[in-house]
């Protein structure tokens, strides 16, 4: 398990490579112990797609793609005040 892909029985959670904007738990211990709301951010992505897949709500994981556009709204406003 890499800190940009994850299993959830056959399916495949990667966060995509190309968008910069949501990154991958790659530096989570490298950020001195201490989250960062784009760090949060990631990890509710991660949440709600795991959940999203293991209800068969979503076809893919690829992260942020694969969420519908209201939640990633409402992730954002939340967690990074938007």
């Amino acid at each position: 398990m890499g800190c940009d892909k994850y299993y959830l029985n056959e399916n495949l959670i990667a966060f995509s490579e190309l968008n910069d904007s949501v990154g991958c738990l790659c530096t989570f211990i490298n950020d001195g112990y201490s989250l960062t709301p784009e760090r949060v951010r990631s990890l509710a992505y991660l949440g709600a797609t795991v959940v999203l897949l293991h209800q068969k709500e979503i076809d893919h994981g690829h992260i942020p793609s694969c969420l519908p556009d209201w939640m990633k709204e409402d992730i954002d406003r939340i967690v990074l005040n938007k």
